[in-house]
């Protein structure tokens, strides 16, 4: 019987235990500006900076896949998961080198066309493949309206990886 007892109050502490553990969870994203082995600074969507720290059991990954740190790099888009201390884990997507940044003047089926802050327009294919974050969630191509600030990370073949969106201003 006291076994009983005591599988039962090990058990509920489980359960109260599991919560509290996810509340201590923090994911930031952004835009990579610089990585050291200690830290990785990131623009944020809402255009502040942010630094977090990383430690020798952060894991990281790159488009997916298993990577060392150093082949993060600056202008990489990035999520970074915290639990009360180091980061825990680091995404970045990237690699193609190219990021469009500017204002969402239309979507298509399968089009989107920006208005880079510099002048002039560029036009970048989604796929099947491409990542919509909108606002720091993740999102639907539908969320995307006319007049959002976004950053677009561009694949090897020019279509888009992942696109950051924020509402306007």
């Amino acid at each position: 019987m006291s076994r009983l007892l005591v599988l039962v109050a090990l058990c509920g502490s489980l359960i109260v235990a599991a919560p509290v553990a996810a509340a201590d969870r923090v994911v930031e994203r952004g835009i990579v500006q610089s990585v050291t082995t200690t830290a990785v600074v990131l623009r944020a969507l809402d255009g502040t900076q942010v630094s977090v720290a990383l430690g020798p059991s952060t894991r990281y990954r790159l488009n997916g896949r298993l990577a060392p740190a150093s082949a993060i790099r600056p202008g990489f888009v990035a999520e970074v998961v915290l639990e009360g201390g180091p980061a825990v884990a680091l995404r970045a997507f990237g690699g193609g080198g190219l990021i469009e940044s500017g204002v969402l003047e239309r979507k298509r089926l399968g089009v989107l066309v920006v208005r880079r802050s510099s002048g002039g327009s560029v036009r970048v294919a989604l796929t099947a493949r491409t990542g919509v974050w909108v606002g720091g969630r993740k999102a639907t191509r539908r969320e995307l309206r006319r007049g959002m600030t976004v950053d677009v990370v561009r694949a090897r073949d020019g279509s888009a990886r992942v696109v950051l969106a924020r509402t306007a201003a």
